[in-house]
């Protein structure tokens, strides 16, 4: 059976916010997807202060406000990491092979873990860490 959990990344909250993003239509068909067959989504404090930070810069500080009022309203539960999260992100982080694991995706990695989370709502490249997958829409 397939989770029903799904952690949003910052590559999807701002390609479904920007219009002018070319990802911008998927993101609308996933996230329509999701609520209409009542996914819980997840996101990390860290993921809306850089989504936050990037439609600040790149559309508007006014929309970047309305974002997050949005979050904060919606049923996207928001984790916040503890510092034992922080310490296993750290070790997972120093253990990885390649080089260009972040900080912040081996940190998503580690969240959405510790919560049974194999699935990723994502536009980037996406770590094989943990088991998890990119989120696809079902054929």
């Amino acid at each position: 059976m397939i989770s029903k959990k799904v952690y949003v990344t910052k590559s999807s909250f701002c390609a479904f916010i920007d219009r002018a993003n070319s990802r911008h239509t998927q993101a609308n068909a996933y996230f329509r997807f999701l609520a209409e067959n009542n996914y819980s989504l997840y996101t990390d404090a860290i993921t809306l202060t850089w989504a936050y930070d990037e439609i600040y810069k790149n559309i508007s500080p006014s929309l970047s406000k309305d974002f997050l009022k949005t979050i904060f309203l919606s049923n996207i539960n928001i984790i916040y990491p503890e510092e034992r999260d922080i310490k296993s992100a750290l070790k997972t982080l120093t253990n990885y092979q390649s080089t260009d694991l972040t900080f912040d995706q081996a940190l998503r990695a580690t969240l959405a873990n510790k919560r049974g989370i194999s699935q990723i709502f994502t536009f980037e490249y996406l770590h094989p860490l943990f088991g998890q997958s990119a989120f696809y829409l079902p054929i």
